[in-house]
């Protein structure tokens, strides 16, 4: 349950509204009072969350000898909370896009943070004109992070025909990112707790500390110059 509540907060409920949703799934159809009574909560805060829900149109009510009643909607309407975000997202990035033309010092090292960092890495993965992509000190740690997303990126990676090669630990042989078949894979004794990636005029260094944070640094030089560093070590790597 807990993991349920987990994915629907990255869907755009709340903690509480998540809980709600999924005790009305459940106990459809049930008065308020009783739905506070079953999570605990207080009455006024639950009956708010209940008209959050049937704002988002994940709630609905029926009137029962003059009592109402409660029940959700079809979880499939959770795709409209998605298209709404997506619909508006397309409605304002051209804009956002001139804004980031027309800034007069382009950024050269940015910083990211958590879950969406690492997002972020794949889309500009994704957007890069370079199909060419050179890993080292490959931890695996993305795909515990996002274990629902980064199978389907590697699949995706296939079919964009983005090619690479990984350089990782050799005790992580056997792992999800080491069986990629459009990637070649070397391995060392022991690799740093952070993975590199450079691709285009791109590095990306992904921290997983306590803090998952992800350092972009976008700059020819400096990518060339970590892509000499990371020939040395596929040659000296083992297969």
């Amino acid at each position: 349950m807990e993991e349920l509540k987990e994915r629907l907060k990255e869907v755009g409920l709340s903690n509480k509204e998540s809980e709600v949703y999924l005790s009305l799934l459940k106990n459809s159809p049930i008065s308020g009072g009783e739905l506070a009574k079953l999570l605990n909560m207080d009455r006024t805060h639950t009956y708010n969350l209940i008209n959050n829900l049937i704002n988002k149109g994940l709630a609905s009510y029926i009137i029962k000898k003059n009592k109402k009643l409660f029940r959700a909607t079809s979880p499939n309407n959770l795709l409209n909370q998605v298209q709404k975000k997506e619909i508006l997202i397309k409605s304002i990035l051209p804009k956002l896009l001139k804004l980031e033309q027309i800034k007069k010092e382009p950024s050269v090292v940015k910083i990211l943070e958590g879950k969406e960092g690492l997002r972020s890495v794949v889309r500009m993965l994704f957007e890069s004109e370079s199909k060419d992509i050179c890993v080292y000190g490959g931890t695996g740690k993305s795909y515990e992070i996002l274990k629902y997303e980064m199978p389907r990126v590697g699949k995706d990676t296939k079919k964009a025909k983005i090619i690479g090669r990984i350089i990782t630990e050799e005790n992580l042989r056997g792992k999800l990112f080491t069986k990629l078949k459009n990637f070649q894979i070397k391995y060392i004794g022991e690799a740093t707790p952070s993975s590199t990636m450079i691709f285009g005029n791109k590095v990306s260094i992904n921290v997983f500390d306590e803090k998952i944070f992800v350092i972009i640094i976008e700059s020819k030089s400096v990518a060339d110059s970590y892509r000499k560093y990371f020939e040395h070590l596929w040659k000296v790597a083992k297969d």
